[in-house]
């Protein structure tokens, strides 16, 4: 989904709020949350998470420095006493390719496997195999999605904290 497409109508969303702030003030707060410097203990080791992204006019995308599978496609909008802040959580186009590519050369790399010598037809075996550690696969990167999805919410949450409800 486009930025534009999200200014337009209404929109599913994974995580809103309505505050008592003007919109301009909900965008200050966010660029402010970003594109931080990054905070490593003895330079290496990473000590929290570090979101980056952009805003453009009244919508703006949000994800972990070194989690990007899952991005935050937002808007604001201004309502009446305050603005709302609305955000989809969703994977971009190039996480979903590279998904994609990652699970095609898994079965290339499975049935290579399977058909070496000496038998070199696939039996139930190797393809019952093959469909486990695909599902073993997926369970992992659902799992990985999922926290990158708890972990964005919470950093939404944490940047609009202090500022009051409506």
């Amino acid at each position: 989904m486009t930025p534009q497409a999200l200014s337009v109508g209404a929109v599913p969303h994974d995580w809103s709020l309505d505050l008592a702030i003007a919109p301009d003030g909900a965008l200050q707060r966010i660029a402010a949350a970003i594109n931080r410097p990054k905070k490593r203990a003895f330079g290496v080791l990473k000590t929290e998470n570090e979101y980056v992204g952009f805003i453009r006019d009244d919508t703006f995308e949000i994800w972990e420095r070194q989690g990007r599978a899952i991005h935050g496609r937002g808007v604001v909008r201004g309502r009446h006493g305050g603005s709302r802040v609305e955000v989809q959580l969703m994977f971009p186009r190039w996480t979903k390719v590279l998904i994609g590519l990652f699970f095609a050369l898994y079965v290339l790399v499975a049935a290579g496997i399977a058909t070496q010598p000496p038998r070199t037809e696939i039996g139930a075996e190797e393809f019952a195999i093959g469909v486990g550690g695909a599902a073993l696969l997926a369970a992992i990167f659902a799992a990985g999605a999922a926290q990158q999805r708890a972990n964005l919410r919470r950093f939404l949450d944490q940047i609009f904290s202090e500022v009051p409800r409506i």
